[in-house]
């Protein structure tokens, strides 16, 4: 994966391009984003159906966000990711 700074709003725009969809359950310090069906159905097994991003302008745990998308598309997935950004 190639090094790549995002803030939250670069980030939640992205998810949001791929089809992830905000669902907030209670009020926390992060943000619950849901994968759409399609990526649902190709997900590792131990991964949750949700993305957590925090509430903080920046963002420090990148790579987990990143990770975590990993997971539901693979290397596809995440260059769509970080081209949305663009």
């Amino acid at each position: 994966m190639r090094k790549v700074d995002f803030n939250r709003k670069q980030c939640i725009k992205s998810l949001k391009k791929l089809g992830f969809i905000k669902k907030n359950t209670r009020r926390s310090k992060h943000d619950k984003f849901f994968a759409p069906k399609d990526l649902l159905e190709s997900k590792q097994e131990n991964q949750p159906p949700f993305i957590m991003i925090p509430r903080s302008r920046q963002i420090h745990c990148q790579l987990e966000i990143r990770k975590e998308i990993w997971a539901f598309g693979g290397d596809e997935l995440i260059k769509k990711f970080l081209d949305n950004m663009k």
